[in-house]
C-alpha cells in the first residue's frame, strides 16, 4: 500500500511538468485612457478583430479599490478569444453611488465608441463586477444608461 506522504511527494513532481507543459501567451499590457471623470484600461490582443467584450467594474466598497484590482481575469479571457476592459469610478465620499453610476455609463459610452479601434465589437459588450461593481453594473442598466 502506498504511503500518503509518498503518493503526495510523487504528486508534487509532476506539477513542473504539467505547469509548463502548455506555454502561455504573454498578457499584453493595458492601454489607459481617460474616458472622462476617470481611467480606464483595455486588454487586447495585436490583431484582434470583432472580439466580445468585458467591461469589469472593480469592488471596494464604493470607496477603495481600482481598475487594477483584475487578477487573472485578462488573461483568461484573453485566452478565450474576448477584450477585457477595467475602469475606474470616482469614490465615496466624493461622489455618491448615483455619481458612480454615471461614471460607469460614461465609460460605457467611451468604450463602445472606441473598442473597434482595439480589436473589439461594440455591440458585444457584457459588463460585469465584484461587490461594488456587482452593484453598480446592473443599476446602471436598470437606469437605462446602457444603451445598445
Amino acid at each position: 500500500m502506498i504511503d500518503r506522504r509518498i503518493l503526495l511527494l510523487m504528486s508534487m513532481a509532476l506539477l513542473p511538468a504539467s505547469a509548463s507543459a502548455a506555454p502561455r501567451r504573454l498578457l499584453p499590457s493595458p492601454q489607459t485612457f481617460d474616458y472622462g471623470p476617470a481611467r480606464l484600461d483595455i486588454y487586447a490582443r495585436a490583431g484582434a478583430s470583432s472580439l466580445p467584450v468585458v467591461l469589469f467594474i472593480h469592488g471596494g466598497a464604493w470607496r477603495a479599490g481600482n481598475r487594477t484590482n483584475v487578477d487573472v481575469k485578462p488573461r483568461f479571457l484573453l485566452d478565450n478569444g474576448f477584450c477585457f476592459v477595467s475602469i475606474d469610478y470616482r469614490m465615496l465620499p466624493k461622489a455618491d453611488v448615483a455619481t458612480q453610476a454615471n461614471d460607469v455609463e460614461q465609460a460605457y459610452r467611451y468604450v463602445r465608441a472606441n473598442i473597434a479601434r482595439y480589436g473589439g465589437d461594440p455591440n458585444r459588450i457584457a459588463v460585469m463586477g465584484h461587490s461594488a461593481g456587482s452593484h453598480l453594473a446592473p443599476l446602471t442598466g436598470l437606469r437605462g444608461g446602457l444603451a445598445g
